[in-house]
This record gives structure tokens, sequence and C-alpha cells, in this order.
């Protein structure tokens, strides 16, 4: 459990917490469009903020359904999908660590379990775009009767000791009721790579001129076709870019954390794992368990990979465990269909979808060469001494 003293004492990080507050803490601005790019960087890019904009794109994808892109693109086109048990994916949750000893007398076996943190990754599973929109509308059929899910503690997963899919004898597998949850979330520019019979039919822009002449960094470095629906919840994290993200249907749910609340969320470094299905195929099963991810170090003793991450949701009163974070300011945005939302480098940002939704984002990159990075960097090696 971190502690406020050390870092400053209790008084200082009041008042900076309220100074972060006065800054930043007001409604998002709406524009009901594009600004040109002197006032963008003004207004918004320069002091960190975030806007929604709306009319951003005013034909093609202005409306975009999952089916509409089944249309276009033919029911045949793979994807690589991420799967969980349970729509939580990229977070910090607990796993079970059990392993067969011997005892002292050889005589026998002593099963020893441990539960113990870790920041696990979604499933990746490649499926037809048309086995991934039965699969989604499968989820949403199931959430109907289960709307209670975001006040659920998340399930403990046992770590799969072997090679991946297969376990030692007694190991307890968890078993889920429910459907798998699937959300398309490639990244890694998968718009113009994965599904780039998408793009090519020219309905995105491939930029958007007046925030590119603000970020002052070239074109964008990626643009992201987003599929998910109510189910799939991504933990708060931030970006090293500057982000538009655009909502083509449905609507997402964003809560937003300036970068000087880094110091109130209580990232710290943990074990990286990764979900794997028991069965081979996770249309047939719903048994799961946790692979821990290594790091090729040439050895033959490879490391556990690890990652800095932030463990608290944001939504939830975790003030007991997390005493900082009752001094961060999260900022809850719906952004709806025909909106784009200025997401900043460095802001930190926890996303759902209340229904269906289709998004496309462009990650412009950051300049490091400035004192917003420095900054923030800064305030990265203050809060080491949390942990």
């Amino acid at each position: 459990m971190a502690s406020w003293r050390h870092i400053a004492d209790k008084e200082a990080l009041e008042k900076f917490s309220d100074d972060v507050g006065s800054l930043w803490c007001r409604p998002v601005t709406v524009l009901d469009c594009p600004p040109d790019s002197f006032t963008f960087l003004r207004d918004f890019v320069h002091p960190s903020v975030p806007c929604i904009i709306r009319n951003a794109i005013t034909d093609g994808a202005l409306h975009l359904t999952l089916d509409d892109i089944i249309d276009r693109v033919g029911e045949a086109v793979v994807l690589t999908v991420d799967v969980t048990p349970d729509g939580h994916g990229d977070c910090v949750r607990d796993v079970l660590d059990s392993s067969n000893n011997i005892t002292d007398d050889g005589k026998s076996l002593h099963r020893t379990e441990t539960i113990r943190q870790m920041f696990v990754k979604p499933h990746e599973q490649q499926m037809s775009i048309a086995e991934f929109r039965h699969l989604l509308r499968k989820d949403n059929e199931f959430d109907k009767c289960n709307n209670n899910r975001s006040e659920e503690k998340l399930a403990t997963f046992p770590i799969c000791n072997n090679a991946p899919g297969s376990f030692s004898d007694g190991q307890i597998i968890n078993t889920s009721k429910q459907s798998p949850v699937v959300y398309y979330s490639k990244q890694c520019d998968c718009l113009r790579t994965e599904m780039k019979e998408l793009f090519v039919t020219k309905i995105f822009p491939e930029s958007f001129p007046f925030a590119e002449e603000a970020f002052g960094t070239g074109p964008p470095d990626a643009v992201n076709l987003w599929i998910g629906n109510e189910r799939s919840v991504s933990s708060s994290h931030l970006d090293h870019y500057d982000n538009l993200y655009f909502v083509c249907s449905g609507q997402k749910e964003f809560v937003l954390n300036p970068p000087a609340d880094h110091l109130f969320l209580h990232e710290r470094e943990f074990p990286c794992g990764t979900f794997t299905p028991v069965e081979a195929e996770v249309n047939n099963g719903f048994e799961w368990a946790v692979t821990v991810d290594q790091n090729d170090n040439g050895s033959d003793s490879p490391e556990e990979a690890r990652t800095k991450w932030i463990e608290p949701d944001v939504t939830k009163d975790n003030s007991d465990k997390f005493p900082l974070l009752s001094m961060s300011h999260p900022m809850k945005v719906l952004v709806s269909e025909g909106e784009m939302l200025y997401i900043p480098s460095l802001w930190y940002h926890r996303v759902t979808q209340t229904c269906e939704t289709v998004a496309v984002n462009y990650w412009y990159d950051m300049k490091f060469n400035s004192a917003h990075w420095c900054y923030f960097n800064f305030l990265q090696q203050l809060s080491r001494s949390q942990n």
C-alpha cells in the first residue's frame, strides 16, 4: 500500500491536487465544427486540454456500423480479435499460482497455492469478421440479463504452469458460465494494414489538416479501428500520442485523468501474463487460465516479463486501499456518433462502450522536446518512491 508520506507531506499534496483541479477540471468544450490550426493549438494542444469536435468527418464514415463494414469488405476478412472471459483485458488482477512440492520425507506431494497480482493481457484469436459479429452479439444477448457486471470483483484465474493450454494434475481451472467477450482493438495501425480493404474505400480521411499542422509532428503514426460493446473495458492508461478519436456509430465512455494525476494513480510494476483458453477454439469452451509472459534473455532461465500499470479502477471508491486516489480528478466524457474526442498526449483514459460501437482513432506522435514531457517525466521519477 502506497503512502503519501513517501512523496510529500499531506498538505502539499492536497494543495497540488487543488491546483490540478483548478487548471483541468472543467466541462469538456464541445466545438460544432473543426477549428483552424491556430485556434486548436492555442486553446487545446498547447494547454493540454481535451475537447469534443463535431462534423470533423462530414461524409463516408459519419455513420458506419459493423454491418456496414461487412457489406463493404465481405464476411471472409480475417481479424485478430482480443478475447477475454469477462471483458477486462490489459488490466491488473489476481491470479492463482499453484505448484506441487515434494514433502521433506520425499514420499508425497504437497500443494501450495498463492494469490498474486499480475498484468493480464487478452488472448488474441484470428477469426472471420462474420464470426466476430456473431460472438459480439452473443455477448449482447447475455448482457441483457446481466447488467451489473461493473460492480463485480474481477474473478481470479489460475496460472498455467506448463505449456500454454496444458495443466498439471489437480490444477484448478476457472470455468466461466458465460460467453467469452470479444473486442476488436488490434491497434498497430490496423485500419491501414489488417483492415486495409476498408481503408482503401476512402471513407476515412488520411489525416486532419488542422490537427496535423497544430501538432507539428507530421502525418498520423497509426490509424486504428475499434469495434466492441459494453462488456469490454480498457483500464486506465496513457499513450505517447495526441489522439483524435472519432465515433462512427454507438457511443464511447471515457474517464479522463490529466497527466498531473500520475502521483495519485498508484502506478507500479507488475509481472505480465496472457489469458489462455483451455479449449483449442474459444467458441467451443469457456475454461480459462493465465500463461506467464517471459522475456527472452538468451539464457536457459528466461525472466518474467514486467510492465508498469495502474492497479485501481478510477471509477470506484478504493480510498481505503489506495489513499492517494481520492486526490485524483477523473472526468467522465461520453462521445456519441459523429463526434470526435481530442485526447492530449499523456492523458490517462479508461474506455468502454454503452452499446455496440464502431470507432476509428488517429495517433499523432507527441513532441518529446517539450516542457510538458519534462514535467511529466519528473512526476514519474517522484512516484517511484511510492513503491
